[in-house]
């Protein structure tokens, strides 16, 4: 602001006629600056609080597979499944809505197979799995083989080239998501291989984003999951702790400008985050707690306990 009024008195001392336009012009700048200022300095000094998130990955990896009072929403996309046999039969068990997309229902029909198990009945027994409630896509993908062994299973074609099948499926969902109160989506996917798929599935993760939905991808190795503007807390299981495993921190398609951390051991002061920059890659944690404020999205990832060496041993 004062500078503004510095700007009009210069004019004035050297042009003692200035033009009406201009002063109107340094008016407006100076109410502008005067709102920015303001705001920045809310947010600084918090007067305007950061919307708080908190998160339990444990509940996801290691505890009670299950996510939310009212369960969560299990999606299969097209990758083989890599995460343990024992953690995707117990999330299946516990999820509210299981949904297979496109040529995911051939890799959900593999691991049916693979693990020996009746899918086509609610039987609670040991060599039974709650079947599929929906297969969704454009069924670009998705064998003739498969379209027999889930021929009971509804099916919803979504043609939109525009999205990809996992987008279409989420969207899909949503009424079911908002009828049930479930705001939690576990997503079985591989991170390796296409690196193409792997964008595209981190672009849904924006595309989606809704205070009422939060989407996990869950492969052989990591838990990923996105980051809105906020303070965020985490709630690392403590194994992940005490064997140093590793997370990060990524601003994926947009600068932040303003990104402070507690609990890892490579923390970020006010940082400002972007490809080309700095982004926060190879981290581990000081504490089981870590805090994350930020201005802006962020992909936040973390190896998830020791599937790794249980995907090598079910190899062996």
């Amino acid at each position: 602001m004062a500078a503004c009024s510095a700007v009009v008195r210069f004019l004035r001392s050297i042009t003692p006629a200035l033009p009406d336009h201009l002063v109107a012009y340094c008016n407006s700048h100076r109410r502008l600056c005067t709102k920015t200022t303001i705001g920045f300095r809310q947010q600084m000094d918090h007067i305007i609080p950061p919307k708080e998130y908190h998160w339990q990955p444990g509940n996801l990896i290691s505890q009670n597979f299950k996510l939310g009072n009212n369960g969560h929403i299990c999606v299969v996309l097209n990758r083989r499944i890599q995460v343990p046999s024992h953690v995707v039969k117990l999330l299946w068990k516990n999820a509210t809505v299981r949904c297979a997309v496109d040529g995911g229902s051939n890799h959900w029909r593999d691991f049916v197979l693979a693990e020996g198990i009746n899918s086509s009945s609610k039987s609670t027994s040991a060599t039974s799995l709650e079947p599929l409630d929906v297969i969704t896509g454009d069924f670009d993908s998705i064998t003739e083989e498969t379209v027999e062994f889930f021929k009971t299973t509804p099916k919803i074609h979504t043609p939109d080239q525009d999205a990809t099948d996992f987008t279409k499926a989420l969207n899909v969902l949503q009424p079911v998501m908002t009828q049930r109160k479930v705001q939690d989506v576990v997503v079985f996917h591989d991170c390796s291989g296409r690196l193409d798929q792997v964008m595209a599935n981190l672009n849904t993760l924006y595309k989606v984003q809704k205070e009422n939905c939060n989407v996990y991808l869950l492969s052989g190795n990591s838990v990923t999951w996105l980051l809105r503007p906020g303070k965020h807390t985490i709630q690392v299981p403590l194994d992940l702790v005490t064997s140093q495993r590793w997370c990060s921190l990524m601003p994926v398609g947009a600068s932040a400008h303003n990104v402070t951390t507690t609990g890892l051991k490579w923390n970020l002061y006010h940082a400002h985050m972007e490809f080309g920059g700095m982004v926060s890659t190879s981290n581990t944690y000081s504490t089981e707690f870590v805090q994350i404020e930020t201005d802006s999205n962020l992909i936040w990832s973390m190896g998830a306990y020791d599937f790794e060496e249980k995907v090598r041993l079910t190899a062996k």
